[in-house]
């Protein structure tokens, strides 16, 4: 995954500046219909029954760290779109994009579907 640029200046800043950086007690998977970008311009998915669900990564070994559970969202009440990126938030709404990916395949999200991601699917990268 990619970092945003928040979360670049974040980090650049609490290892070089000096300047704290509190991570967020929870983090939060979110679906969007295009790139969100490193400046989180994307359009994410909206929909009467669309949250992001909150999810939990392992302790990180060798910059690689992934999702320890199974990630799943409510099944769509309304059609949500074409899913193609997601995106790792600071907050179960709004807040800020921490970091993002495209997804291998992107996948019309109908009424009456539920997506889920399997246990290790979700891999955070730094290298």
């Amino acid at each position: 995954m990619d970092f945003s640029n928040y979360l670049a200046n974040k980090l650049i800043s609490g290892t070089v500046r000096n300047t704290s950086y509190p991570a967020p007690r929870n983090v939060y998977l979110a679906l969007y219909k295009t790139d969100p970008t490193k400046d989180n311009v994307g359009i994410e998915v909206t929909g009467a029954s669309y949250t992001r669900p909150e999810v939990t990564f392992a302790v990180p070994a060798d910059g690689v760290s992934q999702n320890l559970a199974q990630i799943s969202y409510a099944v769509a009440t309304t059609n949500w779109g074409e899913v193609g990126w997601v995106g790792v938030m600071d907050s179960e709404t709004d807040g800020n994009l921490l970091y993002f990916t495209e997804l291998e395949n992107h996948k019309n999200i109908l009424t009456g579907d539920e997506l889920k991601f399997k246990l290790n699917e979700i891999t955070l990268t730094l290298t």
